[in-house]
């Protein structure tokens, strides 16, 4: 147990140790050089001096001890003893002495004894100190040697501990796994080998820090030292490599398993972390063999076949994942909620919301009753369909069955009416929440800033941003990039990169995000010199400019008719290895058709289509627009029936387009077609539209006929 007594000097945190340390990884090989410099000699300073002189003076007979000066010979073969010492020296003002030569001389007579039970808030405590590294090259390599096996794999058992509390504090993984990394590499370094068992918690530590050959070299030395690995350390390092997509190393690690005869042999648990990591890589005919391996002996279960189906409907094999069912049912094996889960969830990524909806009728005629996970997985389908009625009836669902609402719930609901535009909506679920006992996080804000800024309610953005920092809560680099955004939006550039400088002094690391929205800032204000300086940074900052990038500063140039400048930033973007997308062609394109070179504006169509990029609407309308200004209507109708043929859906400006390139050809009756047809396809003309079709009246005569064109002749 932690003691909290006031001492002498301030107390050096685990955290320095580790940071000596940090910097300190395994190499690929197996060999593990010592991390630790050598400890100092055991008697060059006496660390208890401190305490003779205390006050209260120390009890009999620890006094005794204490005056001998040899702290370390006076405590052999009294455990007793050297507990008593370290329980009355944390009750003094200056604590126990942080010394490891103190603490090896009340841990090695208890250890020695066994009494490890003891011993272990005593190594706790040094634990807390910083002192565990140092403690154990002492146990390893100074007069104490060799110190007790038992006790070595308590402080490395405690090393790991430590790395877990470490993560839960937010620290880097790589901080968190050092630490327990290095006292392995120690203990190993000096042929000490730990219990398995310690082992493979400094692998599980690993794992969760991806520190994958670090791993490697663990497994490695253990097999030097003559470690036995149980089939905990398989499947550990079998969920690593499956995580990695290393399909190499797994096969090697199924056959070393096999190799090692029944007490390692590949076991359901090891079989299902494989199939999961494969399938969640992509992987998904081998995984599929080993479902089907599973299978025949009898072993499958709904584990095994819920990362295959997830990895399949992933990947958009619905088909499949029904065979899979049916294969379930035809083997007994019932699905669970987390199979219907995965399920819905892959159903709905692919768009496929009446199908998850069936699924989930389904699960419940079966008996199985919808967690909080199906329920938000619904929800975000209707939300992102725009069907937040469906949504709501749903949420409402959700609360008669006795479940709460998360604040991901509520964070999915919230999304869903920003995206409708409805703010004031939003902002009731908001307080809703509240109410509920369930508080709005960074996402939640962030989203609630996205939507104002989308209905350019951007006094709205500031207070949810304002809102979120008197809450406490501490934005991440989505929720400033959206804040710089609005700025911009505002026109104020000076705001925008006053808060990049906001974000530096936070220890945010901007990401191609913010720079993309700053360089797409400048570019639309005029400054391109700045927006290219701006690039450069990022560069020099270690990021690499996408393909957003790169059309931010083509579309500038194009818009001011730098073409020659446009075509150098296209010419750097495929040096760079950048696939050029469907909106940088098309930014292109328009530039040409804009200066009336349909010529040069077909070559870029004709080099878009080559290099397989396929066209959008905007690029279409673009196309069609430059050729029904030229009177080249003909040509303009094969690229409407051509983006019908690419399944691409005309809209209210193709539309527009082609009524105003008719009526100023005098082809009426074309117009009309084209006005008819918009309305069958649901599309709903705007005043620019009319303004199109009835060319030369003036209002009033405009306003009767459209009305008696919608009313009578349409009917409606």
């Amino acid at each position: 147990m932690p003691f909290n007594i006031p001492h002498c000097k301030s107390q050096a945190p685990v955290s320095y140790a580790v940071a000596a340390v940090s910097s300190i990884r395994f190499s690929s090989s197996s060999s593990l050089p010592a991390l630790v410099p050598p400890p100092p000699r055991l008697h060059e300073e006496n660390p208890f001096a401190a305490l003779l002189a205390s006050d209260p003076p120390p009890p009999e007979p620890l006094r005794q001890v204490l005056a001998t000066g040899d702290v370390h010979s006076a405590l052999r073969g009294l455990p007793g003893l050297a507990h008593q010492l370290f329980r009355w020296a944390e009750t003094t003002p200056c604590g126990f002495p942080r010394s490891a030569s103190a603490f090896a001389a009340v841990l090695v007579p208890l250890a020695r004894a066994n009494h490890i039970r003891v011993a272990y808030p005593v190594s706790l405590r040094a634990l807390h100190l910083g002192l565990l590294l140092p403690l154990v090259s002492l146990l390893l390599s100074g007069p104490l040697a060799p110190a007790p096996l038992s006790l070595l794999n308590l402080l490395l058992s405690l090393s790991t501990k430590y790395s877990k509390e470490c993560k839960a504090r937010d620290a880097t993984p790589d901080t968190c796994s050092t630490l327990c990394l290095s006292a392995f590499r120690e203990m190993a370094s000096h042929g000490v080998a730990p219990d398995v068992k310690d082992c493979n918690k400094v692998l599980r530590v690993l794992r969760d820090a991806a520190r994958w050959d670090d791993m490697s070299a663990v497994h490695a030395e253990m097999l030097q030292l003559g470690i036995e690995p149980s089939i905990v350390t398989y499947n550990t390092l079998l969920d690593s490599f499956s995580k990695e997509g290393r399909k190499d190393k797994i096969d090697m690690l199924l056959k070393e398993m096999e190799a090692r005869g029944s007490s390692c042999l590949p076991n359901d648990v090891t079989y299902n972390v494989v199939i999961a990591g494969l399938a969640r890589k992509g992987y998904l005919e081998e995984a599929a063999e080993l479902v089907e391996e599973m299978r025949l002996s009898k072993k499958a279960s709904s584990f095994t076949y819920n990362p295959l189906i997830t990895g399949l409907l992933a990947r958009g094999f619905v088909k499949k994942v029904d065979d899979l069912q049916l294969e379930m049912e035809n083997e007994g094996i019932m699905p669970t909620v987390v199979t219907y889960n995965a399920m819905i969830h892959g159903l709905l990524q692919s768009g496929q919301i009446e199908a998850a909806q069936a699924k989930f009728v389904e699960m419940r005629a079966m008996g199985l009753l919808p967690d909080v996970i199906t329920y938000n997985s619904l929800l975000n389908g209707y939300c992102k369909a725009g069907n937040q009625k469906e949504a709501l009836l749903l949420f409402g669902d959700l609360r008669r069955a006795g479940l709460a609402p998360t604040v991901l719930t509520y964070n999915i609901l919230i999304d869903g009416y920003c995206r409708l535009g409805d703010l004031e909506e939003a902002r009731r679920l908001k307080e809703e929440m509240v109410e509920q006992g369930c508080l709005p996080d960074v996402y939640t804000y962030t989203i609630l800033m996205k939507g104002s800024h989308n209905v350019c309610s951007l006094a709205m953005t500031r207070e949810f941003f304002d809102e979120m920092l008197s809450k406490g809560l501490r934005p991440d680099c989505f929720a400033y990039n959206t804040r710089i955004c609005a700025e911009i939006t505002l026109g104020d550039i000076s705001k925008s990169f006053q808060l990049r400088e906001v974000i530096m002094l936070e220890g945010i690391s901007s990401d191609t995000v913010t720079y993309n929205i700053l360089i797409d800032g400048l570019c639309k204000t005029g400054n391109l010199k700045d927006a290219e300086e701006l690039m450069m940074q990022m560069i020099s900052n270690g990021l690499q400019p996408d393909c957003i990038t790169y059309t931010c500063l083509i579309h500038a140039h194009c818009e001011r008719g730098f073409l020659r400048e446009a075509r150098k930033f296209f010419n750097d973007m495929i040096s760079d290895g950048l696939p050029p997308s469907a909106v940088t062609y098309t930014v292109i394109i328009h530039a040409y058709c804009r200066r009336g070179n349909l010529y040069s504006a077909y070559g870029w169509f004709r080099k878009m289509l080559e290099e397989g990029v396929e066209p959008n609407e905007i690029t279409y309308n673009v196309l069609i627009h430059a050729l029904c200004r030229m009177g080249r209507t003909q040509l303009a109708y094969r690229h409407f029936y051509e983006m019908l043929e690419r399944g691409l859906v005309p809209n209210k400006y193709t539309y527009t387009l082609l009524i105003d390139g008719n009526c100023e050809e005098g082809n009426w009756e074309d117009a009309m077609r084209f006005y008819f047809e918009m309305h069958q396809n649901g599309i709903h003309p705007d005043y620019v539209t009319r303004k199109a079709l009835f060319k030369g009246f003036d209002e009033g005569h405009m306003h009767h006929a459209i009305e008696y064109l919608e009313n009578v002749v349409l009917g409606e």
